[in-house]
């Protein structure tokens, strides 16, 4: 592995049905509501927001709307030094939430994986191929010097549900050392699937590898008319190559059936009896609702099912 590169999640937005704001921040977040400030108005059409540091917890949309919350690069930084966004994303899941949003990012200060003054080269000549349709770069200057402060390449929409920036992080700082990032912003639907894929299934660099693979190619000129049969750079397959070999930290365990057990009995076993209690202690209706549950398992659920019959 290039010990040169460092691969971090860097933003995490969630939906959590079911839950008022306060059981998501002690359930999912395991933070004390008492650390959290309520701002004078919300945002996204939730009418209530409440923040600690740089993780904001939305609230009081309309009854489909659930409880949203958003950690920003700094706010997964602040997560971080208290706990895992991998077991963050884990009790998500337990809770049956959606993850809306994950961006991974990869950092390299050498400067001798990520290429960036190559990317811009390539990518001002049209020397690429890819899936995304345009690139930006912008270029952020000081008007009393003209000093440049911020250099960043963009790669595809804003609005689609997979971004690609890359950018110089140690300029973006201010620092005098290098620094460049490569990010990917993955939105919607694939960000749920990319949260089942970092609990349960490959590690994260080859899902980024997988995904660069199959979006952009920077290529080496060639003299055929058609491009796309250009050689691939080389400094472009050895950056492919290197996120390839990525991990974040270590996966979370399944949970056993004792534990999950515990935690139905600690989390919803009061809404259990008072369920049952209305009902007067007849338990049709329950299990009725426990053999609907049937029908939502999840391969989490079922695997971690099988491998309690295993043991």
């Amino acid at each position: 592995m290039n010990t040169n590169l460092e691969c971090i999640i860097d933003w995490l937005q969630f939906t959590v049905h079911g839950l008022t704001h306060e059981e998501v921040i002690l359930q999912v977040l395991k933070n004390s509501p008492a650390e959290y400030i309520l701002l004078p108005k919300g945002k996204f059409g939730y009418r209530s927001q409440y923040i600690n540091g740089h993780i904001s917890v939305l609230c009081e949309g309309t009854e489909d709307m659930g409880v949203h919350v958003i950690l920003t690069g700094k706010g997964c930084r602040e997560y971080e030094s208290k706990g895992q966004l991998l077991e963050l994303m884990d009790r998500i899941m337990l809770h049956n939430g959606t993850c809306t949003r994950i961006d991974i990012a990869v950092d390299d200060k050498s400067g001798d994986i990520i290429r960036f003054n190559d990317m811009i080269e390539s990518a001002n000549k049209g020397h690429v191929i890819s899936r995304w349709k345009t690139a930006m770069e912008i270029i952020k200057r000081e008007l009393k010097d003209g000093k440049i402060i911020g250099h960043s390449l963009s790669i595809g929409s804003r609005s689609s549900k997979m971004y690609l920036r890359i950018y110089d992080k140690a300029m973006e700082q201010g620092l005098p050392s290098t620094w460049y990032r490569m990010e990917l912003e993955i939105k919607d639907d694939r960000a749920e699937v990319l949260q089942n894929i970092l609990l349960f299934e490959t590690g994260v660099g080859r899902i980024f590898s997988s995904i660069l693979n199959q979006y952009i190619r920077f290529l080496t000129p060639g003299t055929d008319t058609n491009k796309s049969r250009w050689e691939t750079e080389k400094w472009w397959i050895d950056l492919v190559d290197s996120v390839d070999k990525l991990s974040l930290t270590k996966k979370p365990k399944d949970k056993s059936i004792e534990e999950i057990r515990e935690w139905v009995k600690q989390q919803i076993g009061p809404t259990l009896a008072m369920l049952m209690m209305y009902d007067e202690g007849e338990l049709t209706k329950l299990f009725d609702i426990i053999n609907s549950g049937k029908h939502r398992l999840k391969q989490r659920h079922l695997r971690i099912l099988n491998n309690a019959r295993d043991g």
